[in-house]
């Protein structure tokens, strides 16, 4: 019987406090949103931090094939090319052939 009573008596003290389990209740609900935000905060400055890598390695990339462009496209390497492997010659004064557009 003294268990009935005492549900009774929680019961009847809970709806004498409904301001203080809401105060109670929202203030829980906000420290978990806290957490919740925090952890996402986390989560996305560490994903910033990845994209920011990838970026600065990607431009350095991006920064080593200008320089071999620059390289590869000298006009002597083009020309040492021509000569060894496709054996390419300068041709000489009479063999010049000028076109005129009409």
């Amino acid at each position: 019987m003294s268990a009935i009573r005492l549900n009774q008596l929680i019961l009847q003290d809970l709806g004498q406090h409904k301001l203080v389990i809401l105060l109670l209740i929202g203030a829980m609900g906000s420290a978990l949103a806290v957490i919740e935000l925090t952890h996402m905060n986390r989560q996305l400055t560490i994903s910033q931090d990845k994209l920011f890598q990838q970026r600065d390695a990607l431009d350095m990339e991006w920064r080593n094939l200008l320089v071999e462009q620059r390289a590869l496209s000298e006009h002597s390497r083009v020309e040492e090319l021509a000569k060894k492997q496709l054996l390419m010659v300068r041709p000489l004064g009479q063999q010049d052939i000028v076109v005129d557009e009409p």
